[in-house]
This record gives C-alpha cells, sequence and structure tokens, in this order.
C-alpha cells in the first residue's frame, strides 16, 4: 500500500505538528519537576539523584546511538507532586496519544526513498517523514509510553520483573501481505512457503522476542474514580500521583536486579506454537496439532 504525494505532504505536516507538541509538553514536565519540590521514591543513593533519573526519564524520546532498537528508557520511581505536575503530566499523555494517532497508520504504508549505496528500498511513511524532518533518532516506543498516573492516594506500591513476549495470532493472507511488501531472496521463499499450507490451517503466529515487563501493584488510601482500591499497571516510567499535604509517603518496594515473578518449582505452560520458526524472513511459527 503507497500513498499519494499530497497526501503525503499532508501526513508529514501533522506529524512534526504532533512532535512538536509532545516535545513542548515535555519540556513544560520537566521544569515543573525540577523546580516544584516533588518527592521522589527511587534506589538511586540520593533525593537529586532519583530526581535527575524521573526528569531524564520522562524528557528522553530520542534513541542513543548505541541502543537497541524497539527498546525504551527503564526507570522505576514513586512521584508524588502537585496538582499543576499532574495536570502538566496529563498533557503531555494526551500529547503522546495524538502523536500515536498521526504516527501508527503510517506504520502500515510504505513508500520508496533512495538508498545510499544506489537504488530505493520501501519503507513504513511514518520512518520517511521522520526522516524528511531530521528526526530519524525518534524512539516511537518512548514517545507513545504514557506515564502512569494513580488515580488516587498511594498506600504501598510493589514492582514486579517478568519475561514475557508478544504473540499475534495472525490469519495466513495477513502474513502473505506483510511478505509482499519484502523483495529479499527469504520472503520470496516464505511466500512459495506458504503457498504450500494445507487448506485447513488458517492461522500462524507471530512471535516477538522475550522482552523485560515492569509492572506495579499499587494499594490506594480509599478508592479510586472507578471504585478500585487496588491496581495493576505497567510502570516502565515513574509512577506519579497527586500529592496530598499531610498524607505519609508511600510505602515502595523495588525488586532486585535479577528478580522475576517467576516461581521456582512451576511447572511451565505447555505451549501451543511449534519452538522453531516456519518461515525465514519474519519471526513466524506454526501451531502445533491438538
Amino acid at each position: 500500500m503507497y500513498m499519494l504525494p499530497d497526501e503525503y505532504e499532508q501526513c508529514r505536516l501533522r506529524v512534526a505538528a504532533a512532535l512538536r507538541a509532545l516535545e513542548r509538553a515535555l519540556t513544560d514536565l520537566v521544569d515543573a519537576l525540577a523546580h516544584g519540590d516533588p518527592t521522589v521514591i527511587g534506589p538511586g543513593a540520593s533525593a537529586d539523584q532519583n530526581l535527575r533519573s524521573v526528569c531524564d526519564a520522562y524528557a528522553t524520546i530520542d534513541l542513543p546511538m548505541d541502543a537497541a532498537p524497539n527498546q525504551s528508557v527503564v526507570a522505576l520511581a514513586v512521584v508524588g507532586a502537585s496538582r499543576h505536575i499532574v495536570t502538566l503530566a496529563e498533557n503531555v499523555n494526551a500529547r503522546k496519544a495524538e502523536l500515536r494517532s498521526e504516527c501508527a497508520p503510517l506504520q502500515r504504508v510504505r513508500r520508496r526513498v533512495p538508498r545510499r549505496e544506489g537504488g530505493t528500498e520501501a519503507i513504513p511513511v511514518v520512518r520517511a517523514i521522520l526522516r524528511s524532518i531530521q528526526r530519524s533518532d525518534l524512539n516511537l516506543l518512548s514517545a507513545y509510553r504514557k506515564i502512569p498516573i494513580l488515580g488516587a492516594t498511594p498506600v504501598s506500591v510493589s514492582y514486579t520483573r517478568a519475561k514475557t513476549r508478544a504473540v499475534y495470532r495472525k490469519r495466513v493472507e495477513e502474513i502473505g501481505d506483510m511478505l509482499q511488501q519484502n523483495e529479499s531472496p527469504a520472503a520470496i521463499r516464505d511466500r512459495e512457503r506458504l503457498r504450500g499450507l494445507r487448506a485447513k490451517e488458517t492461522h500462524l503466529a507471530l512471535v516477538r522476542d522475550h522482552y523485560e515487563n515492569i509492572r506495579a501493584n499499587v494499594v490506594y488510601n480509599g478508592l479510586d474514580r472507578r471504585g478500585k482500591g487496588r491496581v495493576m499497571m505497567s510502570a516502565e516510567l515513574p509512577i506519579l500521583y497527586y500529592r496530598k499535604d499531610g498524607m505519609p509517603a508511600p510505602r515502595v518496594q523495588f525488586p532486585d536486579a535479577a528478580a522475576s515473578d517467576s516461581k521456582p518449582g512451576r511447572k511451565p505452560r505447555q505451549s501451543k506454537i511449534d519452538p522453531q520458526p516456519w518461515l525465514e524472513s519474519l519471526p513466524v511459527h506454526r501451531y502445533l496439532p491438538t
């Protein structure tokens, strides 16, 4: 799927505007945190070190030169702040959602761009746009990831680490569409292999690499707006809450560096997916017969 030049230019302007709005919102939030005397509970040796880590984690949306792709900054901390700072964080999350609404659909649309070594290649339109506005270093995962904001004052926060992976059940036709965007020899062989599937085998598993998932179990002092007294949330970014006058800071438990929430002796679940990849150019596996 490709895009007409006029439509591409409109998308480019919208993405650039959304990114500028996010960067302004992040600057406002980090400046307010740096001068707003928040309560920061973190694993660092000093309060100043913990606050710097929080500001860096919120502000970093670019991919460092030596960083692996599809990874973002992980920082564990719990931050109690004024209503003004919480409002600024909510604005950051709204700008993140706007940027994602502009960029995510463009991931499925291709555009041909020149290669340095000659010729052209088809890349996602969102990457072509970021390259054209000199923001190829933007880490979309970090730019999309929202700041976790609590709905009530926390009494305790307990962090856990878990190794997980994303598995997407895809129709064979969807995998074929993905392969059509790749003209490598491996993709050509994969398309031939796909055509040889039996008719009754209608789905395949697109398996992403394992990654570390940081979660936090939060117990509230009372109930939030949804009537919940405790929540489990993803917490790769520092957790933020409105600090009420006179309320004590929550108890925070951080995991050990190598800790995991997997229990020793637990029998692993039997997988329904063949452990060996079936395709060469995509991490696609076949489902085992039941």
